[in-house]
C-alpha cells in the first residue's frame, strides 16, 4: 500500500489540503498535530512521537506545507521515506530568511504570551495574504486559537531549526513566487509557481496538483 500522509502548517488542519487531488492507488492520511511537552522540546523528540500516529503498513510518503515541511524532513530522520513534497517551506537552516534570526528567537523567548500571540493579526494576515473566504476562515480560526503553549513551541522551533541534513529519499520542492514568509529568494525550491503566495497550496491547487502527480510517478 502506498500511503501519504499529509502535515498542514503551523497552527492550520487538514482543510488547507482539501484542493489537492492525488493520484490514484494512494491513500491520503492526514498527519495532525500534537501537543509539545513544553516550549522547549526539541524538534526531534516532537518528530518521535508523531511518527506514532503512521501506522499503516506500506510505503510512506510525505507532503508537507510551511512548517509542515519543515516536520517531513525531521520524521524522513526516522523512518525510511518513499519520497517527500515541500510546499511553501524550506529544507535546511541556510534557507531560514535573514529575519529568522537569534535576536529574533531573543525577543519571542523574553516576550509573554499575550503580548507576541494578541497581537499578532495583523502579521498574520500580511504573511499569509489570504484574500478567499476559505483562506480567511482558516486566518480567523488560527487568531481564535487560545491554547497558546503549542503555537509557542511550534514558532521557537522554526526560529531554532539548524537542520543541514539532506534526506536520501527523492524530494521536491514547491515555492511561490510572492511568499513572505519564506521568500523565494532564501531557498532553493525545485518548482516555482509565478505569483503564488503563502496559501497557494489552497489556491493554486491544481497546478501543485500536476507537479506532484508526475513526481510520484516518475
Amino acid at each position: 500500500m502506498k500511503n501519504i500522509y499529509l502535515i498542514s502548517g503551523l497552527g492550520a488542519d487538514e482543510r488547507i489540503f482539501h484542493n489537492l487531488v492525488f493520484p490514484a492507488g494512494y491513500k491520503v492520511h492526514y498527519l495532525p498535530w500534537i501537543q509539545p511537552l513544553g516550549p522547549f522540546e526539541p524538534i526531534a523528540s516532537y518528530a518521535a512521537r508523531m511518527i506514532e500516529k503512521i501506522d499503516t503498513p506500506g510505503e510512506v510518503y510525505l507532503v508537507g506545507v510551511s512548517f509542515g515541511g519543515m516536520m517531513c524532513i525531521e520524521i524522513a530522520k526516522l523512518i525510511r521515506v518513499e519520497k517527500i513534497i515541500l510546499i511553501s517551506s524550506i529544507k535546511n537552516k541556510d534557507e531560514k530568511p535573514y529575519f529568522y534570526n537569534k535576536f529574533t528567537q531573543y525577543l519571542f523567548n523574553h516576550f509573554s504570551d499575550n503580548f507576541v500571540f494578541k497581537n499578532r493579526a495583523f502579521f498574520v494576515r500580511l504573511f499569509l495574504q489570504s484574500h478567499s473566504a476559505e483562506e480567511k476562515a482558516l486566518v480567523r480560526d488560527y487568531l481564535n486559537k487560545k491554547d497558546y503553549s503549542y503555537l509557542r513551541w511550534a514558532v521557537g522551533a522554526v526560529l531554532d531549526w539548524d537542520n543541514t541534513w539532506i534526506p536520501a529519499a527523492p524530494m521536491i520542492h514547491i515555492h511561490g513566487s510572492k511568499d513572505r514568509p519564506f521568500p523565494v529568494r532564501s531557498s532553493n525550491p525545485t518548482h516555482i509557481i509565478e505569483g503564488g503566495g503563502h496559501f497557494m497550496v489552497l489556491n493554486r491547487a491544481k497546478e501543485i496538483s500536476e507537479l506532484i502527480s508526475k513526481f510520484l510517478f516518475s
